[in-house]
């Protein structure tokens, strides 16, 4: 018996289209931040993903090139802080959008507190907070992609407010989309 021939090769997808179409996918905006020592970083990030419940395991990418991915390491601890609309400038300044703000001064906005058992920055009022673990680092082409352990999860009297999303390359809530 012959073996079937190997499918065609299909033409790759222009990155230029790629970006165009994952501008329609609205994502949850959140802060991720790390703590190694006295160095703290974090970035805003909508690569979160649910990986299961039991255990509880949330996937998040970092792309290789920010300083937030040095601190990174199996064991490290990570903070994932979900925004909602009032926390606009906060998902600005760690993006890097405003002028003059980077590094440690991106902590300057908003109300932050190291965790007790792990030091990984919690934003005190985010939408819901997951603090975690690194479990595992996968390379990614130019990001890794990090499986988190959830430890603790805090949900802050106003959960209800409404989500901080991202959407067509810009930040929104759910009445101005």
């Amino acid at each position: 018996m012959k073996a079937p021939a190997p499918a065609p090769a299909t033409p790759g997808v222009d990155a230029q289209a790629f970006r165009g179409g994952m501008r329609r996918l609205a994502g949850a905006v959140c802060i991720l931040t790390l703590r190694k020592g006295e160095l703290r970083a974090g970035l805003t990030a909508t690569a979160v993903v649910s990986v299961s419940a039991e255990p509880p395991r949330l996937l998040v990418c970092i792309n290789r090139n920010v300083f937030a991915h040095r601190l990174l390491e199996v064991g490290a601890a990570l903070c994932v802080n979900v925004l909602h609309e009032s926390n606009l400038q906060v998902a600005q300044s760690f993006a890097g959008m405003l002028e003059g703000v980077d590094g440690e001064q991106r902590f300057r906005h908003g109300a932050w507190r190291d965790a007790e058992d792990d030091g990984a920055p919690r934003l005190e009022d985010a939408l819901t907070a997951f603090q975690c673990r690194v479990v595992e680092l996968i390379d990614a082409s130019s990001h890794s992609m990090v499986l988190c352990e959830v430890r603790q999860v805090h949900l802050p009297a106003h959960a209800e407010a409404a989500p901080l999303l991202y959407f067509d390359g810009r930040f929104a809530g759910l009445d101005t989309l």
